[in-house]
């Protein structure tokens, strides 16, 4: 027995030995091993502090419709605070601020651009004074990259026309302000279609103009919505432009004879003599610029001032059927032109009239003669002695009158060296400053300054989304001031839905053999009485349904054009049409492409925001880990962050395998 314990013992005791012999070597391996790793930190770190190499730049690429990503390596740590918006340029486009990320051995730089691009391929450089550099102070100032698929600016309207080809066909013409690959038109009516890119053709060369022949198949009224536009890169646009067309088989088919331009005070003649109609004309009624009326199958006008002149003709046949056709006039100036208008600026021009005796106009070829972002004179018309050369000169500032009492929104000074009477002004005030000042658009009065501010009978002509116009009339010239209108006891101010009738010449007469007569001409009055969405709170990418109410209180039917703007900008424009003494509501698709806030015809109806993702959490257990600091963000960097991980490493490896050699020798 003693032998026996004897061996036992002697075996025990071999255990043990083993056992702290392997414990040793444990150690001994991991002293090494701790070794080793502060050994080769701290040749990192000496080759740190002997780095002589600027970072690289890897590369560039899109990281949004205005973003671009650019990343940078560096064998060390490249400083942050080095890189700003200004040590980029780009070819096309400039960068409004920039967001540094840290990567794998580097940086990404995200470059927010100031605005969408219109190109797609963007080269990106540093500026002269820019570059980025590491803690060692090597800088890297050099080097291109170019980013591609840029362009997310999405197309422009430029136009959608209607031309009526016979009865039933049409001709359809698009354009936009770049080469498109894709478009859309819907056709709603009796029956619906809708058009695609492979029904139009191109009739440019840059790929921006689209022509189509359509011929619809049944009687009735027909709406042709341009809807999208899609350029070469896939940026889409949601037009919603819509022009309206009517297949009537028993309403005259119209000849339209006459010029499509002319110059100033040069006679020409328009005729529908050669209009047929199986069931006999009743009458033709020819319409200038929306106002003067005359009839007969043909006339002879005049334009007294250059620019856009409008002549609709409305043919009826004995059955009351209708024809309607509108041709746009270009009036020029011409060398010996009456009336010669120099624009200076926004707020200065100049005119030299040559007096006729008779009412002339005087208005700009293209815009408006002067005005300020408040008020703006459109045009002027008034009769100068006969045979007398006067010369105008107009200003406009938005100056208050100290004599005049109530709200004031501009003042038009007009110097001349004639006297002028049967005095006409037509004026407009911006929708804003009449919300601002709490105006309503019927109580405001022109004010013309003779001994003293004597208001004027002003009346509104059309009520827009963007500004209101009216029509004042005078005795004389001299300096104008737009302010509200006195009370009751004062001038009336005279409230009309559509521009009054104002003959654009003082020589116009029908051809021979036929009676020029003006017949009283009924108005509308439309306003927008409610505006609503479908969604309260949308997000940028859907699609919301518009819906919105007009009132027609007038006489005439009549139709209302508004704006869609989405954060400032107009998205889409429709055109509203309300029967005389009718409330109508119409419901319109638009699509969310930015944040911001949309409004509908000056009135703003919701915010639209960027979508976000959810969270797993709670909000407020979400809100209370977010204001936690991170505690590694306590740990140190570099070689003490390398040193002192090895450390609290070997203290944790050593106790681990005494604790288990304890447990393993029954301590």
């Amino acid at each position: 027995m003693r032998g026996v314990r004897s061996e036992r013992a002697t075996t025990a005791r071999g255990v043990r030995a083993g056992g702290w012999l392997l414990g040793l070597l444990c150690l001994l391996v991991v002293f090494l091993a701790v070794t080793g790793s502060a050994t080769a930190a701290g040749t990192q770190a000496l080759g740190e502090e002997n780095d002589t190499e600027p970072p690289t730049w890897e590369n560039a690429t899109k990281a949004g419709p205005e973003e671009i990503e650019l990343i940078f390596t560096d064998n060390s740590t490249i400083d942050r605070k080095t890189i700003a918006a200004t040590d980029f340029a780009l070819s096309s486009g400039s960068v409004a601020n920039v967001s540094v990320e840290s990567t794998d051995g580097g940086l990404s730089v995200l470059l927010l651009l100031e605005d969408r691009l219109n190109v797609n391929n963007v080269t990106v450089r540093f500026s002269e004074a820019g570059g980025i550099a590491d803690m060692e102070g090597n800088e890297l100032t050099n080097g291109t990259k170019t980013v591609t698929g840029m362009d997310t600016s999405v197309p422009d309207f430029r136009s959608f026309d209607l031309t009526r080809v016979n009865d039933s066909t049409v001709d359809i013409r698009v354009a936009a302000s770049e080469p498109l690959s894709g478009l859309r038109v819907a056709v709603t009516g009796p029956t619906n279609d809708r058009l695609t890119m492979a029904d139009f053709t191109a009739v440019d060369d840059a790929n921006t103009t689209f022509e189509a022949r359509y011929t619809v198949p049944e009687f009735g009224a027909y709406s042709f919505v341009w809807e999208r536009a899609i350029d070469r890169y896939d940026n889409q646009r949601v037009m919603s432009r819509m022009r309206q067309f009517r297949y009537e088989d028993s309403a005259p088919e119209i000849v339209f004879d006459g010029p499509t331009r002319t110059t100033v005070d040069t006679s020409v003649n328009f005729s529908a003599a050669e209009t047929v109609d199986e069931d006999g004309i009743d009458s033709y009624r020819w319409r200038i610029d929306g106002g003067t009326v005359l009839s007969g199958p043909s006339i002879r006008v005049a334009f007294a001032a250059a620019g856009r002149h409008d002549i609709t003709l409305a043919v009826t046949d004995s059955k009351g059927y209708t024809a309607v056709e509108t041709r746009e006039i270009q009036v020029e100036q011409s060398a010996d032109s009456p009336v010669s208008v120099t624009v200076h600026n926004g707020t200065h021009a100049n005119a030299t009239v040559e007096g006729a005796g008779l009412v002339q106009q005087v208005r700009a070829e293209k815009g408006t003669l002067v005005g300020t972002d408040n008020v703006t004179l459109e045009r002027l018309s008034a009769a100068f002695p006969a045979n007398t050369s006067v010369s105008l000169r107009f200003r406009a500032s938005d100056s208050r009158p100290g004599s005049l009492e109530g709200s004031s929104f501009g003042l038009f000074e007009i110097d001349h060296d004639q006297p002028a009477n049967r005095v006409s002004i037509r004026f407009s005030v911006d929708r804003e400053s009449l919300n601002r000042t709490g105006v309503a658009p019927g109580a405001v009065a022109l004010y013309r300054n003779a001994d003293g501010w004597t208001p004027l009978s002003t009346s509104v002509v059309s009520r827009l989304d963007d500004r209101v116009v009216y029509q004042a009339t005078a005795s004389g010239l001299s300096q104008f001031a737009v302010g509200t209108a006195p009370e009751p006891s004062g001038p009336t101010v005279a409230e009309t839905g559509e521009p009054t009738a104002e003959s654009p010449t003082g020589t116009e007469s029908p051809a021979t053999g036929s009676t020029a007569t003006t017949d009283p001409v009924a108005r509308s009055d439309i306003t927008i009485t409610n505006v609503t969405v479908n969604e309260t709170a949308p997000s940028v990418g859907e699609t919301v349904v518009i819906n919105v109410t007009a009132t027609n209180r007038g006489a005439a039917d009549g139709t209302y054009p508004f704006s869609v703007r989405l954060n400032g900008t107009s998205v889409a424009t429709h055109e509203l049409s309300v029967p005389a003494g009718a409330t109508v509501t119409r419901s319109y698709e638009q699509n969310l492409t930015t944040e911001g806030e949309l409004s509908v015809a000056g009135t703003p109806v919701t915010n639209v925001t960027e979508p976000s993702g959810g969270s797993l959490l709670p909000a407020s257990v979400a809100g209370l880990l977010s204001g936690l600091p991170n505690p590694l963000a306590l740990w140190p960097g570099g070689l003490v962050g390398t040193v002192l991980g090895a450390v609290v490493g070997l203290v944790v490896v050593v106790y681990s395998i005494l604790k288990a050699l304890a447990i393993y020798l029954g301590y």
